[in-house]
């Protein structure tokens, strides 16, 4: 990440949209009436060289578009798109982690949530939202839930998953600092993206009396990271399952950790506890997470919950909860049950 090249009214304008840079910074800078595509396009000369030759020298980039004769143009895009990425994620862990002692921090100083209760882990109801296309709406403004990864569209299949009717109103969720505005303005993104599989077989993990617990290295078509621990812990009536995508080294300025923790009751047969969390390391925190298991790490980095339920649910939607949570993490769909083909599943361990 470079100083200084990158003016902050861009960086602002990209931070609030729920587009994101990477589907967006080629309509601005093409779209002579948008009020920032002079200085955008400013901007495409003002990419450092060592950026550039970083990005030509790589293989993705040159097999998408080393034959084109827009090739120059398309590597300051992709320089931008990436530094405008790390920068606002920079910025949006930076404030998410500084939260915990503001009452009404982001966004929820906003009119339209200001007679909503927010709980200690700075979560609100989702039952006081309506849901459209990944978006909350509320009293004239849209809103979203805080991103599970650097890209801001990772949240649209977990919102899609939340609003299951059986659940949502029993479900807490974390808005985002950045990603929220006027609700007839905000656009609307819908991807589609297949997900179906089982449910886990709680029968067989109720039989379970011994922790069972890996790693899987991802795939090198999965979610970048270093790599994914789950285990199955029994305590007393209960089995937790705990799961965790710890960040690169390298990323951890602009990536947390997902971490999702999950209680079955042997007694009710039914889930009594389930959320979602990102963890952010420091340099040392990641090394001692590095250094040991997900079931054993203990409290390290900064946990921030982006959604929690604390009733007795139907175990079923805990499937598509924790594959969308997860998304492009295919060790962990294919864990929860989804059609992943091979080839895009890492190395278990």
């Amino acid at each position: 990440m470079e100083n200084n090249w990158i003016p902050e009214n861009i960086i602002a304008y990209f931070a609030s949209s729920p587009i994101g840079p990477f589907f967006e910074v080629s309509d601005v800078a093409n779209d002579k009436n948008h009020p920032l595509s002079k200085c955008l396009n400013n901007l495409f000369n003002e990419v450092p060289q060592h950026l550039l030759d970083k990005i030509i020298k790589n293989a993705d980039f040159m097999a998408l578009y080393g034959n084109s004769s827009n090739i120059n143009w398309f590597a300051r895009e992709q320089a931008i798109i990436r530094e405008l990425n790390e920068r606002i994620n920079v910025l949006r862990m930076q404030i998410i982690s500084e939260q915990a002692t503001v009452e009404r921090p982001l966004p929820y100083n906003d009119k339209a949530l200001i007679d909503l209760n927010i709980s200690d882990d700075k979560l609100v109801p989702l039952s006081e939202f309506q849901i459209e296309d990944g978006v909350l709406l509320r009293n004239g403004k849209a809103f979203m839930i805080l991103p599970s990864t650097p890209a801001v569209n990772s949240s649209y299949w977990l919102t899609r998953a939340l609003s299951d009717k059986s659940i949502k109103n029993q479900i807490y969720v974390r808005l985002d600092p950045f990603l929220y505005g006027n609700a007839q303005s905000f656009p609307r993104i819908s991807f589609k993206m297949l997900w179906y599989g089982p449910p886990l077989n709680w029968n067989d993990i109720i039989a379970m009396h011994d922790e069972k617990f890996g790693r899987w290295s991802p795939g090198s078509l999965s979610n970048r990271s270093e790599f994914t621990d789950y285990a199955w812990v029994p305590r007393a009536y209960e089995h937790h399952m705990f799961i965790e995508e710890v960040p690169k080294e390298e990323d951890i300025q602009f990536c947390p950790s997902r971490y999702m923790h999950v209680i079955f009751s042997d007694i009710a047969e039914s889930v009594i506890h389930l959320d979602g969390a990102c963890r952010i390391f420091t340099s040392y925190e990641w090394s001692s997470r590095y250094n040991s298991h997900v079931h054993r790490a203990g409290k390290i980095g900064v946990r921030v919950k982006l959604f929690r339920i604390d009733e007795p649910i139907l175990s079923a939607p805990v499937s598509a909860i924790g594959g969308t949570f997860f998304v492009w993490n295919y060790d962990v769909g294919n864990f929860f049950g989804a059609a992943v083909p091979k080839q895009l599943l890492g190395n278990g361990a």
